[in-house]
């Protein structure tokens, strides 16, 4: 979230995409997160998806 509780992200386009996105599309989105400077990796947890472990951050 930005200093307004904004999303910093590609907005509420995630929301339509169970409706909009059909059989072999596709649609980037993308969120961006503060972490600690010693963070070196995340974990992505994405609801009905294996987790992506050892993202490396820069």
């Amino acid at each position: 979230m930005d200093g307004d509780n904004n999303c910093l992200c590609s907005g509420n386009v995630s929301i339509d995409f169970k409706e909009n996105i059909g059989a072999g599309e596709q649609v980037a989105y993308w969120s961006m997160y503060s972490v600690p400077e010693d963070v070196e990796a995340i974990t992505l947890e994405i609801p009905g998806f294996e987790p992506i472990e050892d993202i490396p951050i820069s």
